[in-house]
């Protein structure tokens, strides 16, 4: 499975298909971690602060915003816990509950292509990437959710 898009999309998508889900999970949250402090021009604080500025300052929906959270509190899951090395029943139902992953799988057949957690955190993590980088800018206040067959807000999916 892949995604098409700009060629920082796919490289961002190639650095992570193959990783462990801890490895993932990390990465994954220090990326964004670093996007928001950018978009932010915010170079110290924390994730938890850079997620919060982020929605109050108009870059997030509040589905991102929720999802970020749980995605931050994966990473410390993972983090804090030397033996956690995968998806376990919890950390697979924190990844299907991700709300982008909720709206995405009830209006297509997604769940098909993406069986599992590592997967569908994989899923979720290129939308933001998608979203993120076609952002305009700050507006103040929390963007609205994008409609779900809005082009630049989610990555075409192609299998090889």
């Amino acid at each position: 499975m892949r995604f098409k898009g700009s060629p920082e999309f796919e490289e961002f998508w190639s650095l992570l298909e193959s990783e462990s889900p801890r490895c993932l999970t990390i990465v994954v949250a220090a990326y964004f971690d670093e996007k928001l402090g950018d978009l932010l021009n915010q170079p110290k604080g924390s994730f938890d602060s850079r997620i919060n500025n982020a929605l109050a300052d108009g870059l997030l929906t509040q589905n991102e915003h929720d999802d970020l959270h749980e995605i931050r509190k994966l990473r410390n899951a993972f983090a804090h816990n030397l033996r956690a090395n995968s998806f376990d029943a919890a950390k697979s139902q924190q990844v299907n509950a991700l709300k982008t992953w909720e709206i995405a799988v009830g209006k297509t057949p997604l769940a098909g292509l993406f069986p599992t957690a590592n997967n569908r955190l994989l899923y979720v993590a290129g939308v933001f990437a998608v979203r993120l980088n076609h952002r305009p800018g700050r507006t103040g206040s929390p963007l609205p959710e994008p409609e779900l067959w809005d082009t630049t807000a989610w990555p075409p999916v192609t299998s090889i």
